[in-house]
């Protein structure tokens, strides 16, 4: 049975990125998440099971079954040069055209300005972000939504895991024949293709109601507590009082505020809360051999290279704005319908360069390839690295300018 699996291929294994979507395709909704390890709970008779393999035919925990879903969307695998930037057939420079949203964003509202077009282009009635529990503000909570000013409130990049995709059942239950946008990360694309390659009754709602799909670059994600412990040890707040976090507020790269009780805001550079970030993170996350699925519609990171070193160092002269990938005819549908509207800037890039957040996911993965520890399966196209090539996350941010700069 799918749960039994589940357990022995996944959680056993500390193999789940904690992406919902065994919650999800649930047929009898019995999966239900700890609100802290972002675990599903499977304390129920395993035997309603019976011959069901929902929950871990959807799962990408260990196998995100990415080069099946390649040659399902693009025909073919991606070469070994493609490895970390998947199959692309465009990439420029964007911002979004609106100071509202790029003042709300991490970096120029390029993913909000695309999911904003996607309402009007492909008749989308439910967006599915990232927003904030509303009981306890400081704790991440995805949120359906057709409102436009949700949307831009959940603008800015989340560093916190959370059941996501399980959101989406509710949409499925009650309003099975309207279109939805999804922007998630790695590990919920590719959960979201699997989903869509299932001939079930879900599986076949996600290929026909699941119409637009952005991703954004991950390093790795957090676990909850990292959020609490930033706000308690680096604030010296009460994460308890707290109704609002930003993690990347204001000016370029921004600041991780937290709004309490009483309206009142406190915040700090976003250098100083990676610490705890990383104390914070879950073996899944840290051997994800994914900065993107190459799976998306298109798919978006920072466009400054290095945000470590524009919150280090002062990057405020930086003008918000994203790299941007498009892989799908849908993708580049969108695309051009926001930038014909007067909804997206873009400029022509190039992708050389220095980038912070895959150079650490590169180095992670090379280390968790050399050790017996389990880890999720990558892309077919060059999985395995040289021990020389290996770097310390110390080594890659540089540890004594770090003090020379801040002390």
């Amino acid at each position: 049975m799918s749960v039994a699996k589940l357990v022995e291929d996944v959680l056993a294994a500390a193999l789940c990125t904690g992406c919902g979507a065994c919650g999800l395709v649930c047929p009898h909704n019995l999966i239900l998440f700890d609100e802290d390890t972002i675990q599903p709970k499977l304390d129920f008779d395993a035997a309603i099971c019976a011959d069901c393999d929902h929950c871990h035919g959807v799962c990408p925990g260990l196998d995100p079954e990415t080069d099946a879903s390649e040659m399902h969307i693009y025909g073919r695998h991606r070469a070994a040069e493609e490895r970390w930037l998947g199959i692309f057939t465009a990439f420029f420079g964007a911002q979004s055209c609106s100071e509202e949203i790029r003042w709300a964003s991490s970096s120029g509202g390029a993913v909000t300005t695309l999911l904003l077009a996607s309402r009007t282009r492909l008749s989308v009635r439910h967006t599915l972000t990232m927003g904030r529990n509303a009981t306890e503000g400081w704790r991440a909570s995805p949120v359906v939504s057709d409102s436009k000013d949700v949307i831009i409130a959940n603008a800015q990049s989340t560093y916190q895991l959370a059941p996501y995709l399980n959101a989406l059942r509710v949409t499925y239950d009650q309003s099975p024949d309207e279109n939805v946008a999804v922007v998630g990360l790695a590990c919920h694309v590719q959960a979201l293709r699997k989903l869509q390659r299932q001939d079930t009754e879900i599986g076949r709602w996600a290929k026909e109601r699941v119409v637009f799909m952005v991703e954004t670059a991950c390093s790795s994600n957090t676990l909850p507590a990292g959020t609490s412990a930033i706000i308690s040890d680096i604030l010296g707040k009460d994460p308890t009082r707290t109704v609002n976090v930003k993690y990347r507020e204001g000016l370029y790269p921004g600041k991780f505020q937290a709004t309490d009780v009483n309206q009142d805001k406190c915040a700090v550079e976003f250098w100083q809360i990676l610490n705890k970030l990383k104390e914070n993170k879950t073996h899944r996350c840290l051997s994800c051999g994914d900065w993107m699925s190459g799976l998306a519609d298109v798919s978006v990171c920072d466009g400054d290279p290095n945000i470590f070193d524009a919150s280090l160092n002062g990057g405020q002269a930086i003008s918000k704005h994203a790299r941007v990938l498009v892989r799908t005819p849908t993708g580049a549908e969108i695309v051009e319908y926001a930038a014909e509207a007067g909804l997206l800037d873009r400029w022509g890039i190039d992708l050389v360069g220095f980038n912070l957040g895959l150079e650490r996911k590169k180095n992670r993965r090379r280390h968790y390839e050399q050790t017996t520890l389990p880890i999720p399966y990558g892309p077919g196209a060059g999985e395995t690295y040289e021990r020389s090539e290996l770097r310390t996350d110390e080594e890659l941010i540089n540890p004594a300018r770090y003090r020379s700069s801040k002390s």
